[in-house]
């Protein structure tokens, strides 16, 4: 396979910074690089452009996106330029809130309890902790609870102390609080 067919699938494949471009063609022992990447029309901010893109549509936010691109050997000023130019696509709650949203019912779905649901899409979306504990509160996750508080009553005998200590401890392992557990099991009690 001749140079211009690597260098082609190079490039659409890693989209990479100039600097790692030169450093592959080293590797394949290529004369002249710089003229061959003339050639092929190369420009690193179009590369950097690529990968905003992708680190936008997977919800990075500025220190990580600022690490992933000198990871990839991109100049600091094409960094600062590119951060700068996609700021406001980078943290607004609009582009992200069908997607958590939908997180959060299929979670719900799961019979997840709230807090774990929280602290899952809390450490995802970090700069949204306020808006994604403001959807969680609107959630409710009894059914989910009623659930799992019906397959654990099969499971321990709640006469005896211990056993009863067992079930609690199984619930709250699973991050439902005591008194969800202790309303939810005396109104299956009443009924």
């Amino acid at each position: 396979m001749n140079i211009e067919l690597r260098l082609a699938n190079y490039l659409s494949r890693y989209a990479p910074s100039h600097t790692r471009v030169l450093e592959y063609l080293a590797k394949k022992k290529v004369q002249n690089p710089e003229d061959l990447l003339l050639g092929f029309g190369y420009d690193e901010s179009l590369m950097a452009d690529m990968w905003m893109r992708t680190f936008i549509a997977e919800g990075k936010w500025v220190g990580d996106i600022r690490r992933k691109y000198m990871l990839k050997w991109f100049p600091k000023e094409l960094i600062e330029e590119k951060l700068e130019q996609n700021a406001p696509d980078i943290h607004t709650w609009e582009n992200y809130r069908w997607s958590i949203e939908n997180q959060i019912r299929t979670y719900l779905q799961r019979k997840k309890s709230l807090r774990i649901i929280a602290m899952t899409l809390v450490r995802k979306y970090p700069y949204f902790r306020d808006e994604i504990e403001a959807l969680i509160i609107d959630s409710d996750d009894s059914d989910g609870l009623k659930k799992e508080v019906q397959k654990y009553k099969n499971k321990y005998n709640l006469s005896g102390a211990h056993d009863r200590q067992k079930f609690y401890a199984a619930l709250m392992r699973k991050w439902f609080s005591y008194s969800d557990i202790r309303s939810v099991l005396s109104d299956d009690i009443e009924e």
